[in-house]
């Protein structure tokens, strides 16, 4: 098994997420805190699994159904999850 860290901005952007949500729509709120847990025990897993961003190594993976996805890198040594991103947003800037 790989180990992952999630770095500041991603348990920043994910806090903010469910912070947002939470009084207006509860279930999904709790959707994407459920998703980002099992989405970190899987790439603990399988690192590889999300789709590559480009030449720096980057990877997505998508949170379920959700319209959030995982931005992330692999190395020999651990995965680390840089930010959590809806995907209608301009996520590619954060990488």
């Amino acid at each position: 098994m790989t180990p992952v860290r999630w770095s500041r901005l991603a348990r920043e952007d994910l806090n903010n997420t469910v912070d947002r949500k939470v009084d207006a729509d509860f279930e999904t709120a709790q959707a994407l805190l459920e998703e980002a847990a099992k989405a970190t025990i899987f790439l603990a897993t399988s690192p590889r699994a999300g789709a590559p961003l480009g030449a720096q190594g980057g990877r997505k993976w998508r949170l379920g159904k959700l319209p959030y996805a995982l931005l992330y890198q692999v190395d020999a040594k651990r995965v680390l999850i840089l930010r959590v991103a809806h995907l209608r947003s301009d996520w590619q800037t954060f990488l």
